[in-house]
Order: C-alpha cells, then sequence, then structure tokens
C-alpha cells in the first residue's frame, strides 16, 4: 500500500535542489513478477528522489531483492515499467544501464589487488592505465584504504573486503547505486562503522540510491526514506521518523521497532478504551479495514509510549529489567496475563526490582488499533 509516494518524492527532490545536489531520478511502476505460484513482486511502485537513499526493508521473501534485480537489470518484470531520469530502460540489458552493485558476499576477483579489483569497471570502459590507476587511487582513498592497495582479497579484512567493492561500485561513477544487503555478512562493530561511511559517502557524492536490507536499525539510521514492503506491496513509505511515529498500518508498526499489544474496546467517535483510559484512535491507512473496527480490538503502543510508577496494589508487576544503556526496558505482567514492555530511564530503573508492584497507564494520545487475533 503505496502512502503519499510521490508527494515524499518531490519533497526530497526540492531538499536536493535547494541544496544543489545533483543525481538521478528512478521510478518503479507498477511492477510485477511472479515465480511459478509464487508472486513476488504485486504492483510495486516507487518513486526515488535526485540524489535520494531509498532503503527497502522487510521480511524474507516479501520482493525487495527481485525489485532490487529488476532494476539492476538482472530480472525481468512480467509486467511494469523501470524509468531513469524519465526513459523506459526496462528493456535495456544490464551491462548498459550504467549502475553500480554492492553485493552482501563482496566478489571482489581473488587474483587482483584492492587497486585493480576498484579500476575494474574502468578497464572495462577502455580507460588508460594511467587514468585507471589514478581514480582507482582516489577511491580507496576516498573509503580509507589507500595503504591497503597492493593487497589482495585474502589479505583484507571482511570490512575491508566490502569497502573496496563499494569504491569499486563507485569508481564507475554510476547514475545508480544498489546496495543488496552489504553489512549482513560482518561483525556489528564493523557493521556500524561501514553503514556510517556509506551514507556519509552517498551524501557526499549525490549518488541516488536504492539499499535493501532486512535490518531496521540500519534502514532507520540511513535513509532518507524507508518502504517497508510485505508480500510483494509496499506497505509504505516514509521518513524514518514518520515511519515509526506514525505506521500506516499494524503491519508496518510491529516490523518497525518493538509493539506492545494492549487488549482494548472501541467506542464511538473514533476512540478506544484501553488500560482505563479512553484515548483517540489514529487515522490508518485506507483499505487495511482497521478504520472501521467495532467491539474487541488490539492497541499497538510502543515501550516509550507508555508510562509506569511504583504505587501499592497497582495493575502490574514488574517481571524483568534488561539495561539497554541510557534505557531500561522493563517487562510487567497485567491483569489478563498480558506482558508488555516499558522504556524507563536507567538512572529510574533501579527501584523496579521484579516483584515491584507498579501502575502502567497511557497517556491521551492517538493509537493504532488492530484486529483481535
Amino acid at each position: 500500500m503505496t502512502t503519499n509516494t510521490a508527494r515524499d518524492a518531490a519533497a526530497a527532490d526540492g531538499t536536493r535542489q535547494m541544496t544543489g545536489t545533483q543525481g538521478t531520478s528512478v521510478v518503479l511502476e507498477n511492477l510485477n513478477r511472479a515465480f511459478g505460484a509464487t508472486r513476488a513482486l504485486d504492483g510495486l511502485s516507487i518513486q526515488i528522489a535526485p540524489g535520494e537513499l531509498v532503503a527497502l526493508l522487510g521480511p524474507s521473501g516479501c520482493g525487495k531483492t527481485t525489485a532490487l534485480r529488476i532494476l539492476a537489470g538482472f530480472e525481468t518484470a512480467d509486467t511494469g515499467s523501470v524509468l531513469v531520469d524519465g526513459k523506459d530502460i526496462s528493456s535495456v540489458p544490464a551491462a548498459r544501464r550504467d549502475m553500480g552493485m554492492v553485493f552482501q558476499s563482496y566478489s571482489l576477483f581473488p587474483n587482483m589487488n584492492a587497486l585493480d579489483n576498484v579500476g575494474f569497471g574502468l578497464r572495462m570502459r577502455k580507460i588508460g592505465p594511467a587514468e585507471r590507476r589514478r581514480k582507482a587511487g582516489e577511491l580507496l582513498d576516498l573509503v580509507g584504504l589507500a595503504p591497503q592497495a597492493g593487497q589482495y582479497p585474502h589479505q583484507l579484512s571482511g570490512g575491508q573486503q566490502q569497502r573496496v567493492a563499494l569504491a569499486r561500485a563507485l569508481a564507475i561513477e554510476p547514475r545508480v547505486l544498489l546496495l543488496d544487503e552489504p553489512l549482513s555478512a560482518l561483525d556489528a562493530k564493523v557493521r556500524l562503522q561501514l553503514r556510517e561511511q556509506i551514507r556519509t559517502l552517498q551524501q557526499r557524492l549525490g549518488t541516488t540510491t536504492l539499499f535493501v536490507t532486512h535490518d531496521q536499525e540500519e534502514a532507520l539510521s540511513m535513509a532518507d526514506r524507508v518502504g517497508v514492503m510485505r508480500q510483494g506491496r509496499l506497505e509504505q513509505i516514509a521518513a524514518p521518523d514518520e515511519l515509526y511515529d506514525h505506521p500506516a498500518t499494524a503491519f508496518v508498526a510491529e516490523f518497525v521497532g518493538i509493539m506492545n499489544r494492549l487488549p482494548g474496546r472501541m467506542q464511538g467517535s473514533g476512540t478506544v478504551t484501553v488500560l482505563d483510559s479512553t484515548v483517540p484512535v489514529m487515522r490508518q491507512d485506507s483499505g487495511n479495514g482497521a478504520d472501521d473496527l467495532s467491539g474487541d480490538v488490539d492497541v499497538l503502543v510502543r515501550p516509550e509510549g507508555l508510562t509506569m510508577h511504583v504505587i501499592e496494589n497497582g495493575n502490574g508487576i514488574v517481571t524483568t529489567r534488561t539495561f539497554l544503556g541510557s534505557v531500561t526496558r522493563v517487562a510487567v505482567l497485567l491483569s489478563g496475563d498480558v506482558t508488555v514492555q516499558v522504556d524507563k530511564a536507567s538512572s529510574e530503573a533501579a527501584a523496579l526490582a521484579p516483584g515491584t508492584s507498579v501502575s502502567v497507564a497511557l497517556p491521551p494520545e492517538p493509537v493504532l488499533v488492530a484486529p483481535r487475533p
């Protein structure tokens, strides 16, 4: 379910025009792709503004990699179009699409050193040796690997190999950069460092980028906009903060971040009763049926959206605490055998030992509701 795609893309485009950033526009228009009885893409449409980084996020099998491969030219859509700068390239071979791609598996040539790996695409484009070495050297320097120019892939760490792969993709000055889960094979510390470097380089160069990942933290921290996919469709595409704070559907709400489900009951005039309070219901994306709910429902609330105070004979009992740095996530067992997660500042969590009686409440702010399973 695409929401405000054109509006968000236009806004991002305007921002880049104001800052002077140049890039290439990309439009995936009503893409459909089936593999036998499996429908990988079901009417997918996305607009990417020049210089924008869009992340496709979703569970395995949702179609995000298929969309990337169709844009790259490695797959062909059954129906629909791929437009780059307004030109339909659906029938253009992958080798002629002028796109750089970075894979999860690095895909470096083992018999070439880092400098020659980066310069490979330039060699294929008949760039002379001197210019090729100069350009490849500049790109290695850009990713912080100039001292490793003469080393071979087996002499480099996983993070270094992926940076060489990134430099190789950028060396040909692609119109579009495609990233296919490039960080999933790396350890957590290297993954954090590399995602920051990729984002910095992408912003500096203004390269239009499509990034596929199943890691919500990567998507939210790197992208201008994040598209959440489900069963070949786009549930929502929006800026990371909007996606987190104002999810269009229950699926988006629960896929992006932690979400509690609390029993509630719909009331008149768009309100729901939950935790002995009546609060307004958030407007949801049309077509998901949530706006027509009545009777018993589930109310979706994030851990930071609940308040909690120590009180005798409260409505909940603390069961566990998980230290997360500045925040401690507290699990509370409510009446009705419902467990919720509540975030508290770690400085205030010392008094919340397991067994502590607490009162959990919901501020009078709009909430998302979903059918009771």
